[in-house]
């Protein structure tokens, strides 16, 4: 079954909604004007009584029946409002009737106590009406006054106004729907453009953006969300390609020279020297690609975020110690200088593996890239509850152009060295995301002649 579109339950839930609120509103009027009407009807009923009481205090109890009955027409006569009068005495014996109230056909009430006002409503025929009967003492007697009130005007009025309602909510909702079906269709519309436009988005068409409506509203919000969206999923497919690419080309050259050497070294027969040459070589190239795919596969694991480090707390300053050694023989190597200062002993929470090949990756970019003499210096210190190790150099430098790309994956400043100098341009990418993982941030300054300042920055672990 086909689910309704928005479009269409948001007319539906505004037609019943506003159906709702007038059948409330309907009721309410209809409920308020019947009790209005009853009230008045009951005052003006008991209004006319306690004249009619008055009336026979004031005269006193006549000397006939006669008498009162005449009196009783003469006011009934001088006020049409009194036409529907009835006395009885305390017997029940009708002393007077009204000829509208005889001719209505509604019988006296037969109950003994009416003091206090009393109310029925009958229906004589098809004709309604509402009696008041009270009770006055006159002269040691008790006599019962009734005043009837016919209500078919007041009732046929009620009637109108229910059917008037009745007939009237019906076509507000119908009216309701359409505008609200317009309205829900024009408020509807950008979102339409949008899903028109984001089918046409794909791996290929990337480049696509999202029509933004200036209506400062939440569709506004909602398409430049998608397409900041759309701004990050450009960019991570064409780093990923990138990367993709980069990698292919990186595995291609020592795959391609190692069978070039093996194709060249088979070609005739050679001396031992010259076959121990070539397999030195394909040693090497293997060293080489075994380190790049490891570097390839930290990133990926990186990229899935399955890579789980472990949290120790580290003496900073003992760990750069133990790597002394060898950092020093990498500087001794290249007839570099290695200077070593340490300004404090900071205490960090992370993996001693994982922040040993920061040092490794970062010391070695600096000797790789610092010519002799020169000189290369590390650092360890405490600055405002972080951890700070700098790896500076007086090595070739870097641009100011190639400085903000340092970090993407595979991105060489000097493409047609990089091979000679060993780097493939991952080392970088991988120290970040590992200092990032513990908390830091690393940043590099540079000046093209004079040499490299990394400064890598972790939170410091006070614990004791």
């Amino acid at each position: 079954m086909r689910a309704w579109s928005i479009r269409t339950r948001l007319t539906l839930l505004f037609a019943l909604v506003l159906g709702a609120v007038l059948f409330v509103i309907a009721g309410t009027t209809w409920y308020g004007l019947r009790r209005s009407f009853a009230e008045a009807i009951d005052r003006s009923l008991t209004d006319h009584g306690t004249a009619i009481g008055r009336l026979l205090i004031n005269e006193g109890t006549p000397a006939s029946l006669a008498e009162l009955r005449d009196d009783l027409r003469e006011y009934v006569a001088l006020d049409p409002g009194w036409n529907m009068v009835r006395i009885l005495d305390a017997a029940g014996t009708e002393i007077y009737c009204s000829p509208a109230l005889a001719a209505s056909g509604v019988g006296p009430d037969v109950r003994d106590d009416v003091a206090p006002p009393r109310f029925r409503d009958i229906v004589v025929g098809e004709e309604p009406f509402r009696i008041v009967s009270m009770g006055v003492g006159v002269g040691g007697e008790r006599f019962a006054i009734e005043v009837a009130l016919p209500t078919k005007e007041i009732e046929s009025a009620l009637a109108r106004f229910r059917l008037t309602a009745l007939l009237l909510i019906p076509v507000a909702m119908l009216a309701a729907a359409l505008a609200g079906y317009g309205l829900a269709r024009t408020a509807l519309a950008p979102v339409d453009r949008i899903a028109g436009t984001a089918r046409k988005i794909t791996s290929d068409r990337l480049d696509l953006r999202l029509d933004v409506p200036p209506t400062g509203d939440e569709l506004q919000r909602l398409s430049e969300t998608l397409n900041e969206m759309l701004d990050r999923l450009h960019d991570a497919f064409r780093r990923t390609r990138r990367f993709t690419a980069d990698a292919s080309h990186e595995l291609r050259t020592p795959v391609a020279l190692v069978q070039a050497t093996a194709e060249v070294a088979l070609r005739r027969e050679r001396s031992a020297d010259e076959y121990r040459s070539a397999l030195r070589k394909i040693l090497g190239e293997a060293e080489r690609t075994s380190g790049l795919i490891d570097n390839l596969l930290t990133l990926a694991r990186a990229d899935a975020g399955a890579h789980a480090f472990a949290r120790e707390r580290l003496d900073l300053g003992q760990l750069i110690a133990d790597h002394r050694e060898i950092l020093a023989s990498l500087c001794a190597d290249r007839g570099l200088e290695f200077r070593f200062e340490r300004a404090a002993a900071p205490h960090v929470r992370g993996d001693r593996s994982a922040l040993s090949r920061v040092l490794v990756i970062l010391f070695s970019n600096a000797v790789r890239y610092t010519p002799a003499p020169g000189v290369v210096r590390l650092t360890v210190g405490e600055v405002e509850n972080h951890a700070v190790i700098g790896v500076d150099d007086t090595g070739i430098g870097i641009t100011a152009e190639d400085l903000p790309h340092v970090f993407e994956r595979f991105y060489r400043a000097d493409r047609a060295r990089s091979r000679d100098r060993g780097g493939e341009g991952l080392g970088l990418s991988i120290a970040k995301w590992i200092v990032e993982q513990h908390g830091g941030g690393i940043r590099i300054e540079s000046e093209p002649g004079k040499g490299c300042w990394v400064h890598v920055t972790l939170p410091a672990d006070q614990a004791v």
